[in-house]
């Protein structure tokens, strides 16, 4: 066997939940001298809606975040310090404008807690939902296993609704139900190298079954979360610069250091597209994903600088990995192999275009409507244009457009069309 397969605890990931790890997050600090990050995140629905949040902000005392311990402890404080930050910006000014200035009793820790995880200094994917969940009462599902939607409870969000929290963990249950791909199927890549035929085979047949599985968890979402609340009250909280310089952060984010500096940031917001997991999959898969004329990388290349730097280094060593696709390719006489690998292909297509209607149903119709009640002269909320072309993701790229040719690109990467 030459293919060298990563070690997946080298990289925190675990062989069961993938890039959820065997860890689950900290619900609060174990050391009482970070209680007032507890505190602040845990009481922002209600900071928000009194307009206390930027008081209590400047009230913080500057903490030393270097007192972090553990890789649990410093992802608890992305997850408590980044929400604080996020709703300090949109909500702490008591006239309703952004506050695009970050006190150092946040900037300080927030950005050294980012470089110790190889973060951006934003509210990413991972602290909105791989490090902001738990199970409630601390238990798992009654059969023992991960925890269902209603089990679980997020450690920040910012209305404190079942909603918002479906919104973090729909995505949470996905990575759970996927994790034990990341596992198999490099497994079935090292079967390639061998030219294992009948262990890839298998493998892929899993792959198939587990991403239909998933597929059936996103609507799990719609009973709980309101697509009006969704984009007019949660997701704007997202924002972090890029896309947010008309909304009155024209310099993005500017940390205010202690010791007299300013860093300004325009960051993308937390997005699906900072999800390891589909990255991997199309790397192991051999999904091509092409670039824009302009641009360097891809969007899903610019994403990993969002992602934790051990979740990047483990995608950039996937990469070398010859795909799977390549093998596919290799023996097309093998119709078997061929059609599973296919089949494989369609369940991840099959799942994108789930993922579009989800988008759909909580971005893009409510941008219509908005933008109807605008040209009508009902609203003043700005939005004056939502075609589907239009329609900018929080990656920057058209939305809807984007979504269908990386679906199309999953179905052009089969086996029997190579």
């Amino acid at each position: 066997m030459s293919a060298q397969i990563p070690n997946l605890e080298k990289f925190g990931l675990s062989k069961s939940l993938g890039f959820l790890s065997d860890e689950r997050p900290l619900e609060s600090f174990t050391n009482s001298y970070f209680a007032a990050w507890d505190d602040i995140s845990g009481t922002l629905p209600q900071d928000i809606r009194s307009h206390e949040i930027g008081d209590k902000v400047r009230r913080l005392p500057i903490l030393d975040g270097t007192k972090l311990v553990t890789e649990l402890q410093y992802r608890r404080a992305y997850v408590a310090l980044a929400f604080i930050i996020h709703g300090y910006t949109w909500a702490g000014s008591a006239d309703g404008k952004p506050l695009g200035e970050i006190p150092p009793q946040l900037a300080d820790p927030f950005l050294h807690v980012c470089d110790h995880l190889g973060l951006q200094p934003v509210l990413s994917y991972a602290g909105l939902c791989l490090w902001n969940w738990a199970a409630i009462g601390g238990s798992g599902s009654a059969s023992g296993g991960f925890p269902d939607l209603g089990q679980m409870k997020s450690m920040a969000t910012f209305t404190g609704t079942r909603g918002e929290d479906a919104f973090y963990h729909v995505p949470v249950l996905i990575e759970a139900e996927g994790g034990p791909l990341v596992s198999l199927l490099l497994n079935a890549v090292a079967a390639a190298d061998d030219s294992n035929d009948a262990f890839v085979i298998k493998a892929l047949n899993e792959s198939a079954e587990t991403l239909a599985r998933m597929g059936a968890h996103l609507p799990k979402m719609y009973p709980v979360l309101d697509a009006q609340h969704f984009y007019h009250t949660i997701r704007p909280y997202f924002g972090a610069g890029v896309g947010n310089e008309d909304k009155g952060l024209p310099r993005g984010v500017v940390f205010q250091r202690s010791n007299g500096i300013e860093e300004e940031v325009k960051c993308i917001a937390g997005t699906a597209g900072q999800s390891a997991f589909f990255q991997f999959l199309d790397l192991v898969l051999g999904v091509e994903h092409k670039k824009p004329e302009d641009a360097k990388e891809t969007f899903f290349q610019e994403m990993r600088a969002y992602m934790p730097r051990q979740h990047r280094d483990f995608l950039n060593l996937v990469s070398k990995l010859t795909s799977l696709r390549v093998f596919v390719s290799n023996n097309k006489q093998n119709q078997v192999l061929v059609d599973v690998y296919d089949n494989c292909l369609k369940q991840l297509r099959l799942w994108r275009g789930k993922h579009i209607a989800v988008v759909s149903k909580y971005i893009v119709q409510p941008a219509r409507q908005a933008a109807e009640m605008a040209e009508n002269g009902t609203s003043t909320n700005g939005v004056h244009d939502a075609k589907d072309e239009d329609l900018r993701g929080t990656g920057g790229s058209a939305l809807i457009p984007f979504l269908r040719q990386t679906k199309d690109e999953t179905l052009g990467s089969g086996g029997s069309t190579s």
